[in-house]
C-alpha cells in the first residue's frame, strides 16, 4: 500500500500538464508585472509573490477534495485521464485563464468520452485508453466532476478576490481610466484510485467503478480566474462571481446526484452541459459589464481617486485602500498627482491624509514619510509620473 502511494504521487512528475500549467502560471505572473509597469512604471506585486501564493490555497482544496474522492471511492481509468489531460490542454492554447474551468474541461471531457465512436488504431496503447473511455463509471467521473467544481468555487470565493492586478486603460472615448483585473491560476493536486495492479481491492460498494485491483494517482487540475473589472471594487466583482459558481455547482451537483442515485446516465450528461453554459454565460455577464456599465476608477473632481495600493508600502501601513478618494494632503487640498506629492513635502515628519471611502464617509490618516522618498508611498493613481517616466526609457 505504501508503495503504490509513492508510485501514485510520482504520477505528478511524470504528467506533462503538471509542467504546463507551471509554465502558464509564470508567463501569466511575467504579463502581470509588465502591464503593471506599463501601467504605473512599478509592479504592485512580484511574479513570485503571484506564483508561490497559488500553492497553499491549492493544496488546502486539494487536500479536502482528496479526502472526499478516497473516501467516495472514485476510481477514474487510465483512458479518462488522458482524455482530461487532452482537454486541458486544448483549452490552455486559447490563452484565455476564463476558459480554464472544471465546469468547462471536465464538462467536454464527460461529454466526450459519452459520444465518441467505438474504433480500433491497431495501436495496444491507444486502444487500450479507449477502451477505458468507452467502459468508464459516469457515476465515479460524476462525483469527481462535481467534487471539482466545488474546488473551483472554493478557490474563487476565499483567495479570488487576493492581490488582484491593477492598471490603466483607454475607454472608448479615449480617456484614462482604472482597472483591476483577477488572474489567477491554481494548480490543484487530487489523489484518486486507479484501475490497474495495485494493492486496493474491492470492499463492497467500494470504490464506485468496476475493476479488480486498484492503484494512485495524483492529477493536478487546473483552475484559472481572469476578469477585468471596471465598474465596481475588485473584492465585490470577485465575490459575485464566488457566488455564481457556488450556486452552478450545486445545481449540477443535484442534477448530477439525481442521475447517480437513480442510475440515469443522460442526467450526468445533462448536468455537464449544464456546468459548461453556465460558466459560458458567466463570461458573457463579464464581457456585459465591461461594455455597459460606468467606469468606477475615473478622474474625480473633489479629489484624488486610489487605483491602487502597493503592498508594504506606508500608504498600506496607513490603512488606505483603492477606490477611496484623496480629499487633503497635509490640509492641502489635492485634485492631481502633481498636487499630492507638492502636500507630501510641507511636513517630512509625517503627512496626514484627508480621505473619503467608498461610502462617502471622511477619516484622517496618518503616517511618516521619509524626507526625498516621497514617491516610495505606494499610492497607485490615473495620472503616474513614474509611468511616463518608464514609457520614456522604452522607447529611448
Amino acid at each position: 500500500m505504501v508503495i503504490d502511494i509513492l508510485k501514485g504521487i510520482l504520477t505528478l512528475f511524470y504528467n506533462p500538464l503538471f509542467y504546463l500549467l507551471l509554465i502558464g502560471l509564470g508567463l501569466f505572473g511575467y504579463q502581470r508585472v509588465r502591464r503593471e509597469r506599463v501601467s504605473f512604471g512599478v509592479k504592485v506585486y512580484g511574479m513570485f509573490n503571484n506564483v508561490f501564493s497559488i500553492f497553499i490555497p491549492s493544496f488546502i482544496v486539494g487536500l479536502i477534495g482528496t479526502a472526499v474522492l478516497l473516501v467516495t471511492g472514485v476510481s477514474v481509468p487510465a483512458g479518462m485521464i488522458v482524455l482530461m489531460v487532452i482537454c486541458h490542454l486544448l483549452i490552455m492554447l486559447t490563452l484565455q485563464l476564463r476558459y480554464l474551468s472544471p465546469a468547462i474541461i471536465l464538462g467536454i471531457t464527460m461529454i466526450i468520452s459519452d459520444i465518441i465512436p467505438q474504433f480500433k488504431t491497431g495501436v495496444s496503447l491507444i486502444d487500450g485508453w479507449l477502451n477505458d473511455i468507452h467502459h468508464v463509471s459516469y457515476f465515479s467521473f460524476g462525483v469527481l466532476f462535481i467534487v471539482s467544481l466545488f474546488i473551483e468555487s472554493a478557490l474563487v470565493l476565499i483567495w479570488g478576490h487576493k492581490q488582484t492586478s491593477p492598471r490603466i486603460i483607454n475607454s472608448k472615448r479615449g480617456k484614462k481610466v482604472g482597472a483591476h483585473e483577477a488572474s489567477h491560476i491554481w494548480i490543484v493536486p487530487l489523489f484518486f484510485l486507479v484501475p490497474m495492479a495495485g494493492s486496493v481491492h474491492h470492499y463492497g460498494w467500494w470504490p464506485l467503478s468496476q475493476g479488480t485491483n486498484f492503484g494512485f494517482v495524483l492529477f493536478p487540475l487546473g483552475v484559472g480566474l481572469q476578469q477585468l473589472i471596471t465598474y465596481t471594487l475588485p473584492k465585490k466583482a470577485v465575490k459575485d462571481t464566488g457566488i455564481w459558481l457556488l450556486a452552478t455547482s450545486a445545481v449540477t451537483a443535484v442534477i448530477i446526484g439525481a442521475g447517480i442515485y437513480w442510475h440515469v446516465k443522460a442526467l450526468l450528461i445533462i448536468g455537464a452541459a449544464f456546468a459548461i453554459i453556465s460558466r459560458l454565460f458567466l463570461i458573457f455577464v463579464h464581457h456585459y459589464q465591461l461594455e455597459k456599465k460606468p467606469f468606477f476608477f475615473s478622474t474625480k473632481s473633489d479629489g484624488l481617486m486610489i487605483i491602487g495600493v502597493i503592498p508594504g508600502s506606508p500608504a498600506d501601513r496607513m490603512n488606505l485602500k483603492e477606490g477611496e478618494i484623496i480629499k487633503k494632503v497635509n490640509d492641502q487640498t489635492v485634485l492631481s498627482e502633481k498636487d499630492f506629492y507638492h502636500a507630501l513635502q510641507l511636513n517630512v515628519a509625517y503627512c496626514k491624509i484627508d480621505v473619503a471611502d467608498v461610502n462617502g464617509e471622511l477619516r484622517f490618516e496618518r503616517g511618516s514619510v521619509h524626507e526625498g522618498d516621497y514617491h516610495t508611498i505606494g499610492l497607485l493613481f490615473l495620472e503616474s509620473d513614474r509611468r511616463k517616466r518608464y514609457l520614456k526609457s522604452k522607447t529611448q
